[in-house]
């Protein structure tokens, strides 16, 4: 079991990773965050799961809008969708 403090340090680095999850994987950010989070939680005291989840809330949000906007160039036309098909 993480003590409260390793739970916020915990929080702390995934904070400065979700940027970088963005960038290399941004139509996957979600997901990812997901499994980071799911760790975070399976070692974090009942007490501090509220904590975790409300803390992480902002950070799925953002991994969503990321989502989104890959989605979004997919469809237009944009970088994404000039890559060749594999069949």
């Amino acid at each position: 079991m993480k003590t409260h403090v390793e739970v916020q340090r915990e929080l702390e680095r995934l904070e400065r990773l979700v940027p970088h999850i963005i960038s290399d994987q941004g139509d996957r950010a979600e997901e990812i965050l997901g499994f980071h989070v799911a760790s975070l939680l399976g070692s974090a005291s009942l007490s501090d799961q509220g904590f975790v989840r409300e803390h992480t809330a902002q950070m799925v949000q953002r991994c969503r809008k990321a989502q989104d906007q890959a989605a979004a160039r997919g469809l237009r036309g944009g970088p994404m969708a000039a890559r060749p098909q594999l069949a």
